[in-house]
């Protein structure tokens, strides 16, 4: 008997846990899954959160994945054996770097920069040079090729990345020599600086070209073996994974271009929080995913998240777009402790899956922050947590013991409560990094609350930052996975052209955007989508004449001259940088299209089948003092219900804290949107 394919899967590998949605299109049912994360077998995480929910692996319709395995490699320093070949007399540029510091304090005496990825042993040089016009004034030699593929192949090298000198304008020399290396050299992943991120900045696109060699073949492992347990199991759907730039990408694309997958969990937890704002008709908001290891936060300004071209990864530079997130070591599992100088510190360590907080009873011994929680009644030791996990009060009061006696204090509530103030006093710093950093006023915005421990700490966080309204979803523990199940495909170009406004011609400028616009639509045909369901979007990178930064201008084609771009481009400058110069030139430095590939989406609808008030459990909770405090399931809340904190809202996934003073009011769309009066 043959199954129709029905169910559409979107899965977020997280540190902690595994998160599953799967729509069933025959009944647009939502099911979901979480189970514990494996560390090292991210695979095995997902075929368990599919054997929970019962799915026939023959009946799934589309999967796209969110994995972590290229941040936890490159994090862990598990890459592989890899080799840099670079223009004679620039093989140390990846070690110069620049001035400013990537990581570490300014002040900090004894900070030592991170050692590049590849050593120097393994950095060649090979004599040729392009200018900065493109003219190729010394060809390769192919004696050179074959020297160099020898001395590879002695140092037993993994993989290679090529990074010449002015290679994004012209990249024949760059060619040349992945072919030749590749024909000597089979099997070796090679990585292409120009093809993988063709702009200016030597030092970046080398950084980047670098990073995602040294990755591939553990990101290639990795999607090998997923593609073939899935197909051995009988799926035949395309598998396709999260994109950092908030698309999906086939497998093939994320083999070859693995730094386009460091943030493919966050990212699917912005797309869906988009999602969800939308149906809640509030356009401008910032994401607040917690989980049990980091939290991320991301700001979204009319329903479009914020995009980055110049990011850092760890220590490192990573020239390539993706969602502008940012991440600090904070979750539901970091580890609690004191400092050398007896302050109260909060990660970036984490309990991580196993052995879990202590409330876990799988051995952890470490006081966390899901068991301050715990301590302060604002989890429950007597529901049952994600894959039946019932939590160990008992646990979490011995671990906080041993902190206690570090502190020099026998009151367990107030350094539980400390201890979560101090990382909401961290979390609200990531939101200002994405708000006011980027100026933005995060008072002009409403948070929304999701992941494991997002709900939990959202209220707290919003408080910290002025900000008066939180909107907690349904199924807040699996906005991420939602987020992929949703995700269009996606493909970004840039091509380096430009010059000032007064002098670039119109048509040159449509011209080179026909060709990229031509190149985009070819690739998201040969993914197999129809050409009806391509959206291309141009973003031009301008600046003012003498500036050495660029920002993002939206532009069409079909404007029949410069003014509204200059116009948009001076707004967005007084916006961010709070003036703009419109007695200066203005020019253009990059090209950008994005290529979109619209894909089916299910027809989700998160509205409650509650059609009564609930009567509230009640318990004994601290908010400053114990409080007698509202318990409510979320499936017992119907639209149009209106509660005041101190609550608890308690759900598959997920656990929403509303401290006093905030008013809850459950939307049409499902979810909860708290405000707090003026």
């Amino acid at each position: 008997m043959t199954t129709t394919p029905r169910y559409i899967i979107g899965i977020d590998v997280g540190g902690t846990f595994t998160d599953l949605l799967a729509f069933d299109t025959a009944t647009d049912q939502l099911l979901s899954a979480k189970v514990p994360s494996l560390p090292g077998a991210q695979w095995q995480g997902v075929l368990g959160a599919l054997a929970e929910l019962e799915i026939p692996f023959e009946a799934i319709r589309a999967f796209v994945h969110g994995t972590t395995i290229a941040t936890n490699a490159l994090l862990e320093r598990k890459g592989a054996r890899t080799a840099l070949v670079t223009t004679k007399g620039f093989r140390d540029v990846i070690e110069i770097g620049k001035g400013r510091r990537l990581t570490g304090g300014i002040f900090d005496t004894t900070w030592q920069r991170e050692p590049p990825l590849v050593p120097r042993d393994r950095r060649f040089e090979i004599d040729e040079r392009t200018t900065a016009d493109g003219s190729v004034l010394k060809e390769v030699a192919l004696a050179d090729i074959e020297q160099l593929a020898q001395l590879l192949r002695d140092q037993d090298i993994e993989t290679i990345a090529v990074a010449f000198l002015n290679s994004y304008v012209n990249a024949t020399n760059e060619q040349a020599v992945v072919a030749a290396l590749g024909a000597r050299l089979q099997g070796i992943p090679i990585t292409q600086s120009a093809r993988l991120i063709p702009e200016r900045g030597e030092f970046e696109r080398t950084s980047t070209a670098v990073l995602n060699a040294y990755l591939a073949p553990v990101v290639r492992k990795y999607l090998r073996t997923l593609a073939g347990v899935l197909s051995e199991r009988g799926i035949r759907a395309p598998v396709n994974i999260m994109g950092s730039n908030g698309g999906a990408m086939t497998l093939d694309i994320a083999a070859e271009q693995c730094v386009a997958t460091f943030l493919s969990g966050p990212v699917g937890g912005v797309g869906g929080a988009i999602r969800v704002s939308e149906q809640a008709d509030i356009r401008d908001v910032i994401t607040f995913d917690m989980g049990g290891t980091s939290t991320d936060v991301a700001l979204v300004k009319n329903l479009m998240p914020r995009m980055s071209h110049d990011n850092q990864i760890d220590a490192y530079p990573l020239r390539y777009p993706q969602l502008d997130i940012h991440t600090i070591g904070a979750g539901g599992g970091s580890i609690v402790w004191i400092g050398a100088d007896q302050t109260l510190q909060i990660g970036p360590r984490s309990a991580g899956a196993l052995p879990g907080p202590a409330c876990y009873g799988r051995g952890g011994t470490e006081p966390t922050i899901s068991d301050a929680n715990l301590l302060l009644g604002r989890l429950s030791s007597d529901r049952a947590l994600a894959g039946g996990l019932q939590l160990d009060l008992a646990a979490a009061r011995a671990a906080f013991d041993t902190l206690a006696t570090a502190a020099g204090t026998d009151d367990l509530s107030a350094l539980a409560n400390a201890a979560i103030a101090v990382a909401v006093a961290k979390m609200a710093g990531a939101v200002r990094e994405v708000s006011v950093h980027r100026g933005f006023d995060p008072r002009d915005f409403a948070l929304v609350a999701f992941g494991g421990a997002g709900p939990m700490h959202g209220f707290l966080v919003a408080e910290e930052l002025g900000m008066a309204r939180v909107i907690v979803p349904r199924y807040p523990g699996h906005l991420s996975a939602l987020g992929q199940m949703v995700a269009d495909a996606r493909r970004d170009f840039v091509k380096a052209w430009g010059g000032r406004l007064s002098t670039v011609a119109l048509d040159d400028l449509r011209a080179e955007a026909e060709t990229l616009r031509r190149e985009g639509e070819a690739q998201l045909t040969a993914d197999g989508i129809a050409v009806a369901r391509h959206r291309h979007e141009f973003v031009l990178d301008m600046r003012y004449a003498g500036q050495s930064f660029t920002l993002p201008v939206a532009w069409r084609p079909a404007d029949p001259d410069f003014t509204a771009l200059r116009q948009s481009f001076d707004a967005a400058h007084e916006e961010t940088f709070g003036y703009a110069d419109r007695t200066n030139e203005a020019e253009i430095v990059n090209i950008r299209l994005v290529s979109i590939g619209e894909v089916d989406k299910p027809a989700l609808n998160f509205a409650p089948d509650a059609q009564s008030a609930p009567t509230p459990r009640r318990r004994k909770v601290w908010f400053g003092g114990w409080t007698d405090t509202a318990i409510y399931d979320r499936a017992d809340l119907p639209v149009g219900f209106v509660f005041s904190g101190p609550a608890i809202i308690e759900e598959a996934g997920g656990t929403s804290i509303v401290p006093p003073g905030w008013t809850v009011r459950v939307h049409e769309s499902g979810a909860m949107i708290g405000e707090l009066p003026e």
